[in-house]
């Protein structure tokens, strides 16, 4: 049951997480595939498909009339699957304005229809659109454009749900469309996406093969497209706008329908499951849609097998406790409207139960080519009972009957909870905690309120030994669009020794330079040289780090704001970084988008000690032995009570680690620093800072004690791997981690993209390693180590 349990848990982790963020990285890795596109009109026949459309069909002739594309190359088709309610009768009045009508005298479905009149069509190109999709006035040429590339067999649009209510189904499907497009990009990046939509897509004429009565077209026949060799593709400009089907019921029906169809075609189109035709496709077919589709079986044994495995703990539950459970579980299908969340997990159950009874539908051959509308003889479209809640009820009571019945717990070995418990934590600091700051950046966001603003301010620029570069530093900083009389300019010299103090001297009066003898290290000179500033604000730059034009000003205009203490800017690296580029570039993007993330939510926690602005009143100095200054000095400000935040367009550039050597001190230096801030006061977070106790630990104590949990998990995965085949199979993954890591010390190797990322994560964890064994014995001295230095202006 334990192992039942893992395996369904990390299915599913895979399916709605592993798979999105297994595309981005294989994009990342390969480069995105383009879609050449071209501003082409070619013949189109647009088809639509109807079965008791009068509500709707109206409307949706209205709008394909009106669409921008040439007349005299748009042909338009309805297909009626013998409709009785007037459908036939409102399309024929169109009749003297092109519009066709090709009537089904017998039900037979849509695929029948389509099969029917695709040999009439006119088009070179045929799009395919329901009746209740309304296209926006572009939607063809957006489509269209994309068949210039000549590998494009298949091209799919955006559909769009209206807000239109906020039952289960309405936001449920919402959501789950949101997610759906960012597979399609990524598909569409990596080389094809997994089916269409048949509200909107295209497809060249001439590759279209008559389908099985009881096929889904929009799936089986871009499948078919895909296995002849053509690419299927993602256009995210071409939109049209249905709404939901906002009954629970309904939705649940329709996904039946669709998976007992797609299961099926799947199969009748078996080359797309052989990588050796199709390539990365057959991964994603599996990954995007098998499994998809199996998800409700891996959620009904994790739940049986959780229920069995943990029982035991539970058998004092009171019966009273179960019979809540079964309450709750009915109040949430009896009210008209829920919040989000909950419709959220409405959906997901509605739908996983759906996928499963589809499943079984198309493997015993009880597949319908048919379909009805909840528009159908003014079907009301907001019931929300679910199917699925009788299930969800059952369920529910199985497992409480299961808890009272006490099955016993094996708790597993002392080695199995390390490294289950190191994987865990590994987990929640790579995948967990960037999933709760998207979910807490929707429902609990906190916008920075930013207004042209002009304070006094001081560029302070702590600097040792910066003779190569200084010079074009300060001429970066005179360039700066901001008010000369407003605008101070510091350069504190830390001992240097070199022609840095004689060249700033050559700046005065414009740039005032204090000398400090002997050198001590950074945070020092900041202490004593901001006692000197009388400026407003003070922005801390490092020498090598050069400014764009505005970036003052961005920065200073988040201060309008009175709750921010301190902004942090974009440093971008660039320079010729062959070494490490595309990894370190992956690192700093989700860095980015970390620290974007949780100042949307409230603070970050650090700052780019590269490029940060703070209001010279809260200013505290830290400790003159003080690594990370970055860290102390920000936290601070959340001491006080204000928000530390992120200014994207506040963008600085600088040299990238022009070695691996020099990306593996610095971050040896980073993590010696974490290791001593959190060992001090500086580090203390008031309780009521709740965002920021959070983010404190899950984005910089987690990572930074990463090492040691991956290196726990690794151990015991060979301690383990003679008794189970799961701890064998994680061995040997994380055996070839390594090795791939080791291999990436050689600089030709490191030229395969995925040796380099393996080289790229070794290295930043063993950095981290000898950074918590130089933190924990104090070996890490407060000044920094500094590499040759090249103008990032001028790379």
């Amino acid at each position: 049951m334990s192992a039942l349990l893992v395996i369904s848990l990390g299915a599913l982790a895979y399916i709605y997480v592993g798979y999105l963020v297994a595309l981005r990285l294989l994009v990342w890795a390969r480069g995105p595939r383009l879609v050449r596109r071209a501003p082409i009109a070619p013949d189109v026949t647009l088809v639509i498909s109807a079965y008791n459309e009068a509500a709707v069909i109206r409307k949706k002739i209205d709008n394909a009339l009106a669409l921008d594309y040439p007349a005299g190359r748009l042909e338009i088709v309805v297909v009626s699957d013998a409709s009785d309610d007037g459908t036939d009768e409102i399309v024929e009045q169109y009749s003297k304005q092109g519009v066709r009508l090709l009537r089904q005298r017998e039900r037979r479905g849509k695929t029948s229809g389509l099969n029917a009149v695709l040999p009439t069509a006119r088009g070179e190109i045929v799009v395919f659109s329901d009746a209740n999709a309304i296209y926006e006035e572009d939607a063809l040429r957006m489509l269209v454009r994309n068949f210039a590339d000549p590998d494009v067999g298949c091209v799919t649009g955006e559909a769009r749900y209206l807000q239109s209510g906020n039952t289960i189904a309405d936001a449920g499907e919402r959501l789950y469309w949101a997610y759906e497009m960012q597979i399609k990009r990524l598909e569409t990046a990596l080389g094809s996406m997994v089916g269409g939509d048949g509200a909107i897509y295209a497809i060249r004429k001439a590759l279209w093969q008559p389908l099985p009565e009881n096929a889904i077209n929009d799936f089986l026949n871009p499948l078919q497209i895909v296995a002849a060799g053509w690419r299927a593709v993602y256009e995210p400009e071409a939109v049209c706008f249905e709404e939901t089907t906002g009954a629970a019921r309904a939705e649940y029906r329709r996904r039946v329908r669709i998976v007992s169809r797609s299961w099926r075609a799947v199969f009748q189109a078996g080359s797309v499951l052989n990588p050796l035709r199709v390539g990365y496709f057959a991964w994603s077919i599996v990954s995007h849609k098998v499994l998809r589709w199996m998800s409700g079986a891996f959620v009904a044994a994790a739940v049986v097998a959780g229920t069995i495995s943990f029982g035991g703990a539970l058998q004092a539950m009171p019966s009273a406790v179960a019979m809540a459970v079964v309450v709750a579980v009915l109040a949430l299908f009896s009210f008209r409207a829920v919040r989000r969340p909950v419709a959220l997990i409405g959906y997901f159950t509605a739908i996983n139960a759906a996928s499963l009874v589809g499943m079984v539908y198309g493997s015993l051959g009880r597949v319908s080519g048919v379909w009805s509308t909840p528009r159908e003889h003014g079907v009301p479209a907001r019931r929300t009972t679910l199917p699925a809640g009788h299930m969800l009820v059952g369920a529910a009571v199985l497992a409480f009957g299961a808890i009272a019945a006490g099955y016993r717990v094996d708790i597993g070995t002392p080695t199995e909870w390390v490294f289950w418990g190191s994987i865990s934590v590994l987990a929640y600091t790579y995948a967990g905690y960037p999933l709760i700051l998207s979910m807490l950046k929707k429902v609990a966001p906190r916008p920075v309120r930013r207004r042209y603003t002009e304070p006094s301010v001081c560029l302070f620029i702590a600097a040792h030994d910066e003779g190569e570069i200084i010079m074009a530093k300060l001429h970066n900083a005179l360039a700066l669009d901001y008010p000369a009389e407003r605008l101070q300019i510091v350069v504190a010299s830390d001992g240097s020794t070199d022609r840095t103090s004689a060249i700033a001297r050559t700046f005065a009066p414009r740039v005032q330079l204090l000398e400090f003898q002997p050198r001590r290290g950074k945070i020092a000179v900041i202490n004593d040289g901001i006692k000197s500033v009388t400026t407003d604000i003070v922005v801390l730059s490092d020498a090598n780090t050069f400014l764009e034009p505005d970036a003052v000003r961005a920065l200073v205009q988040c201060f309008a704001d009175p709750t921010v203490g301190a902004v942090s800017g974009d440093v971008m690296l660039v320079g010729k970084r062959a070494d490490l580029a595309r990894s370190e570039d992956l690192y700093y993007w989700y860095e980015r988008w970390a620290q974007h993330s949780e100042s949307a939510i409230g603070s970050m926690i650090g700052v780019d000690g590269a490029l940060y602005a703070i209001r010279r009143e809260l200013f505290v100095p830290p400790a003159d032995d003080t690594i990370l200054d970055d860290m102390a000095i920000p936290m601070a400000v959340i001491r006080a009570g204000y928000r530390v935040v992120f200014e994207p367009m506040a963008r600085a550039y600088e040299q990238g680690s022009a070695s691996a050597l020099e990306e593996f001190s610095r971050k040896i230096r980073v993590t010696a620093g974490a290791v001593q801030f959190l060992a001090r006061f500086d580090s203390a977070v008031p309780f009521g800072a709740w965002q920021s106790m959070l983010s404190l630990f899950s984005h910089k104590a987690l990572r930074w004690l990463s090492p040691v949990f991956g290196t726990s998990a690794f151990v015991a995965s060979l301690l383990l791997a003679g008794s189970s085949a799961s701890y064998a199979l994680a061995a040997i993954v994380q055996s070839a981690i390594l090795l791939f890591g080791i291999a990436g010390c050689v600089p030709l190797l490191r030229r395969n993209s995925v040796v380099a990322l393996m080289h790229y994560f070794c290295l930043v964890q063993a950095a981290a390693g000898v950074g918590l064994f130089r933190g924990l014995s104090g070996g890490q001295s407060v000044r920094w180590r500094r590499f040759s230095r090249v103008p990032a202006e001028l790379t």
